[in-house]
């Protein structure tokens, strides 16, 4: 796989979480598929950058938050970080460069991760992404967590994970390109609903799926699709109030847009 396709999915997997990449963010990403950035130097060279550029306090980490407010910094909106950036836009920017650029370097082979497509790979690929940033990456939440009129319940992580590792361990062989496309689907509602860790549940799930579809044959293409249709499919995904079961169906149409046989070549 051409790296700069790999790393133009990353970028697109960033984007459909909210990410607009600046046009020199994007050349500094692609300077790691060119080889000449080491993936160590950008990360150093991003944790730099957000040290100058916000305020930064006492870093007063929590390695495991107990509660939903535990995870912030006292009386703000700001998630408790390494480096004590008390400054959101930086903190989100920093967030963004790294756990892109280390999406590629778990596809470019160069952060190492189990490949077993269960909760045991949905940490490490978690821990991997954000763990330079946040100490609690790679830990599942304690505590129920209430987002856009969704509750993720602590107590079903371990079960929707289970059903989804179910699932992506069923064959395929005899599957088309659509039947593909909604055999990710059906996983994807199970780790959309485990939301197992306090942010970046998205990226870390779709770039397991995207390692997953890699092994099959097949390429997702997160930029085929925008923000608002994968969030508006994610949303009616999920089961009722007080209900289990997510309905899959909901997300058949993005996962038929995103799953492909061939190369993207994406220009951002």
């Amino acid at each position: 796989m051409d790296p700069a396709v790999v790393l133009r999915g990353a970028i697109a997997n960033s984007a459909l979480e909210g990410w607009a990449p600046t046009a020199l963010d994007v050349e500094r990403l692609l300077a790691l598929a060119a080889g000449t950035v080491r993936l160590d130097a950008y990360v150093a060279a991003s944790i730099d950058r957000a040290l100058r550029a916000g305020e930064v306090g006492p870093p007063d980490c929590i390695d495991v938050p107990l509660d939903f407010p535990d995870s912030f910094y006292p009386r703000t909106r700001i998630l408790r970080n390494r480096f004590g950036i008390r400054d959101a836009g930086t903190l989100q920017q920093l967030e963004f460069e790294i756990g892109t650029a280390c999406q590629f370097g778990i596809e470019a082979g160069l952060i190492d991760v189990p490949a077993t497509f269960d909760g045991v790979h949905l940490i490490a690929i978690h821990r991997a992404l954000f763990g330079d940033v946040y100490p609690w990456a790679g830990v599942f939440r304690r505590y129920d967590m209430d987002l856009r009129h969704q509750t993720f319940r602590a107590a079903w992580i371990e079960r929707y994970l289970g059903d989804a590792a179910a699932i992506l361990r069923k064959p395929v062989e005899h599957l088309d390109r659509r039947g593909y496309a909604h055999h990710l689907a059906e996983a994807y509602a199970y780790l959309n609903c485990a939301h197992p860790f306090r942010e970046g549940n998205g990226r870390a799930s779709k770039t397991l799926l995207q390692l997953l579809a890699a092994r099959h044959g097949y390429r997702l293409d997160f930029a085929a699709v925008t923000k608002k249709q994968w969030d508006g499919a994610s949303r009616r995904s999920a089961p009722d109030y007080g209900h289990y079961r997510p309905d899959a169906h909901a997300l058949f149409r993005v996962f038929g847009a995103i799953t492909t046989t061939a190369e993207i070549h994406t220009e951002y």
